[in-house]
């Protein structure tokens, strides 16, 4: 249940970042609004470690190196939500990247990408997946 909870308050922070964004990228460009956000995000993040006392930062060396740029993937991940805010709006945008989220899930799962197992999906998730997939592109016209 906390999971859910989790999932559901990043899905929320993610909507209100990407709007937020698109008033900032409309004022001091794109890049910028997305350096921005990263530079707070990892002030805020560091604040946090640092308060909690947490000192498990010290296993990095155990990290994959190939994984250690995932936070490079949000200068992109910005990028492209403070681009479509501005082009598409904010629940065609929302819409479009719950679709893609959902695809390259599969696509992660399925193949045992990043190192985990691979899942066997069968037509239970496929149908699933699909009702999802309908229901956002109800939503989205």
């Amino acid at each position: 249940m906390k999971g859910i909870l989790y999932a559901c308050l990043g899905g929320a922070f993610l909507t209100l970042q990407s709007a937020a964004n698109a008033v900032i990228g409309e004022k001091i460009g794109t890049w910028q609004a997305a350096a921005l956000t990263q530079g707070t995000g990892f002030a805020a993040a560091l604040l946090i470690v640092w308060l909690s006392g947490d000192k498990s930062w010290r296993n990095l060396k155990k990290a994959n190196p190939a994984f250690l740029f995932g936070g490079a993937f949000a200068a992109f991940v910005l990028y492209s939500n403070i681009t479509a805010f501005h082009q598409i709006g904010a629940a065609l945008t929302v819409s479009a990247i719950l679709i893609a989220q959902i695809a390259v899930t599969i696509l992660l799962e399925k193949f045992g990408w990043f190192g985990k197992k691979p899942l066997r999906l069968g037509p239970a998730q496929w149908v699933g997946v699909s009702l999802m997939l309908l229901g956002i592109l109800c939503l989205s016209f």
